[in-house]
């Protein structure tokens, strides 16, 4: 059941040029939204932001305050029908850390379920297009975040921000869609079934009313929400134009922690990283510890994180020594993160091929290698 408050907030927002920070404004100055409604122009101005000229534009929505009831009853049926949830900045449900950045979505689209671990989540992004490289520490990383159980939010675009969610869900932990859209419009189209499990197993949320299309101008908007949401954000790999840099630029503004994986130096993909990390922007990541470790003060109070990362005595036992017989050794020597195909292992150990899938399978199940497309192997 809807408070009579989101209705009230949601009419605010219909009214021109006000936006976020002047709603937050008026919603600290009166006790409940509707009596911003009941406001004379002096209380009204008196608020931060609120011009004259913004005190008439609400006088003057409160005048027809009827036309917006059915716009506000129209946008709950559509909600019903597609099994949309709504949240405002003053419920105790909204995003702790969201809660805290400059300019706070005062109304929440998502459907799934808000949990208050979101309070302790790492956001993770990267380029649509990465490299075998990046795909692959991508996975390793967040796959042992996750293990710790601690949530993992993203965009859902193509590339990393996929990695993210699906190695999430195959941890069973918790994770959060970020939309430069409405919540009912999924982009790409081609993650239509990892959407679904997201919604299963985490939330998918906007700003954006429902129906909203996926604009270019909404993703700066919307990567705002990733950060802000998150205690910190790992980029993972991105050129020097890439959206990602936005996205390091709203942690920053939020003053929120960046981590940077550094990638090869002549990798165009891994411009944007490297820059990050040498200019001191970004905390350079080589494995999930580096991540931990710089948000230990917080994490601290996170009763799943503790409870995992217990069973292991430390964070560090995720690195633990692993014991190889002399041919597993042959062959982990011999791959790297980049892709080498099984003629080619078997060239270079002077294994047989047989010999060569049977230690592949060993190196697979203790973590330290994956097979992608082709026969093809690569460090984890």
């Amino acid at each position: 059941m809807l408070g009579e408050h989101i209705k009230y907030i949601y009419f605010l927002t219909s009214i021109e040029n006000l936006g976020n920070i002047r709603i937050s404004n008026l919603l600290k100055k009166f006790k409940t939204p509707k009596e911003i409604f009941n406001g004379d122009l002096r209380e009204l101005t008196s608020v931060s932001g609120i011009s004259s000229s913004t005190a008439s534009a609400i006088l003057k929505t409160a005048n027809k305050i009827n036309e917006l009831e059915k716009s506000f009853d129209k946008l709950i049926e559509i909600c019903v029908k597609k099994g949309i949830n709504i949240i405002s900045i003053l419920d105790k449900e909204y995003p702790e850390n969201l809660k805290y950045i400059y300019d706070p979505p005062v109304l929440l689209y998502y459907k799934g379920s808000l949990t208050r671990d979101d309070e302790f989540s790492v956001g993770v992004v990267g380029t649509r297009f990465p490299t075998e490289y990046g795909k692959n520490i991508c996975y390793k990383i967040t796959s042992d975040l996750a293990e710790m159980g601690i949530p993992i939010v993203s965009g859902m675009a193509r590339g990393i921000d996929t990695v993210a969610h699906k190695t999430a869900l195959e941890k069973n932990c918790q994770t959060y869609a970020i939309f430069g859209s409405g919540v009912d419009v999924i982009y790409p189209m081609e993650n239509k079934k990892l959407y679904e499990k997201i919604v299963e197993s985490g939330a998918v949320i906007s700003e954006f009313l429902p129906g909203t299309k996926p604009d270019k101008m909404n993703f700066p908007v919307r990567n705002r929400l990733i950060t802000g949401i998150s205690l910190g954000t790992l980029i993972v790999e991105t050129g020097t134009k890439g959206g990602s840099l936005i996205t390091a630029r709203c942690a920053s503004d939020q003053n929120r922690e960046i981590f940077a994986i550094p990638g090869p130096v002549y990798s165009k993909k891994s411009e944007g990283t490297n820059d990050l990390i040498k200019k001191g922007f970004a905390k350079l990541v080589t494995s999930s510890n580096d991540i931990v470790e710089e948000l230990e003060p917080k994490l601290k109070y996170f009763k799943k994180f503790k409870e995992k990362a217990g069973k292991t005595n430390s964070t560090k036992a995720l690195n633990k020594e692993i014991v190889l017989n002399i041919f597993e050794k042959k062959i982990f020597d011999v791959i790297n993160t980049e892709p080498i195909h099984i003629d080619k292992i078997s060239e270079l150990t002077s294994l047989s091929i047989s010999d060569c899938l049977v230690n592949l399978l060993s190196l697979e199940f203790k973590g330290l290698i994956r097979q992608i497309p082709g026969k093809n192997f690569i460090k984890i």
